[in-house]
């Protein structure tokens, strides 16, 4: 763990410090773009085999981080970042992690975020059909137009307990915790449960040792995950986990098919409009129209919106 080789001697204090549970949220935050990322670079390159993952990226990483976070907290009694951190869940009250704890637990740190990101991306689907003229409740344009005020507020409380945790006012530092009555201290050092010797005797199975690799290597992906973070912060590259542009896929059936024609009417593109997720050209007409009633690629049936468009210009066009 990172804390465990930061520190030489033992902690004395138990409560952390407010630099080491804002890094433990950081790295939180970090997983789904940074994981994302690496989905669209293995979309881009094989649409065919992982198209599918771009169209289900949350639902893909809700499983994804239901296992990893559901192991940590079961097993360790907080989410990965913080026992990547070196870090725990305890109740302010018992100083225990019951499992009425973990559960609750479980609910903010996989599921609420599931929740919060769908609702987010609805009200963007609402708010885009409202500016292009179809028809949306009145409730759900009330909802929009509340949606960023409540964020501004719930980011306005956060701060309130980021100042109160490091005036020693409050035990906790965050919104989330308090309400479940939660702290974080240090993760006691524990003795690992088998060793090499044991491996090669044969009184290890073989799924423990799986396993064990397993969650190494997520530790250490959440370190280098890190590590490109302040790379690229530092040299001012660019968004995180930048991956490179990869080669243009071999042309299918459909791409021979729709060559020289709009996907959709079959006939020479009037205007023609690439769909940046899929790369077919479409008329532009069209392909609005059909963008605005299905929100997907009529081909690959990627999702797609009218903000993927990418007018192509040749040297015909006056």
């Amino acid at each position: 763990m990172a804390a465990r080789g930061a520190h030489i001697t033992p902690n004395v204090e138990v409560k952390p410090s407010l630099f080491e549970v804002l890094a433990a949220d950081s790295l939180n935050v970090t997983f789904y773009p940074a994981i994302k990322r690496v989905v669209d670079f293995l979309a881009t390159a094989k649409p065919t085999v992982f198209g599918g993952l771009v169209r289900y990226y949350d639902e893909f990483y809700l499983l994804f981080n239901s296992f990893v976070q559901g192991y940590y907290i079961r097993r360790y009694g907080g989410s990965l970042a913080e026992i990547f951190y070196g870090l725990t869940r305890t109740s302010l009250r018992s100083k225990t992690f019951t499992t009425n704890d973990r559960n609750w637990s479980f609910i903010v740190l996989v599921l609420v975020p599931y929740a919060i990101r769908k609702l987010e991306k609805l009200c963007d689907r609402w708010k885009e059909d409202y500016e292009n003229g179809r028809h949306v409740s009145t409730n759900r344009q009330l909802l929009c137009r509340m949606l960023p005020y409540a964020k501004a507020c719930y980011e306005s409380v956060k701060l309130i307990h980021y100042v109160s945790y490091l005036a020693n006012v409050t035990q906790t530092h965050a919104p989330s915790l308090r309400i479940l009555g939660l702290g974080l201290t240090y993760l006691p050092e524990e003795e690992e449960s088998w060793s090499f010797k044991d491996m090669l005797h044969g009184k290890v199975k073989v799924a423990a040792i799986l396993s064990t690799g397993l969650l190494r290597c997520l530790e250490l992906s959440a370190f280098f995950l890190q590590f490109i973070e302040w790379w690229q912060t530092e040299a001012n590259i660019g968004d995180l986990s930048k991956l490179p542009i990869p080669d243009a896929p071999e042309l299918d059936a459909n791409a021979v098919k729709y060559a020289d024609v709009c996907p959709i009417c079959l006939q020479k593109q009037i205007i023609p409009t690439a769909l940046s997720v899929s790369g077919y050209v479409y008329c532009y007409r069209c392909i609005v129209t059909h963008l605005q009633s299905e929100g997907r690629c009529p081909v690959t049936k990627y999702p797609a919106t009218v903000n993927d468009l990418i007018g192509i210009y040749s040297g015909d066009d006056e």
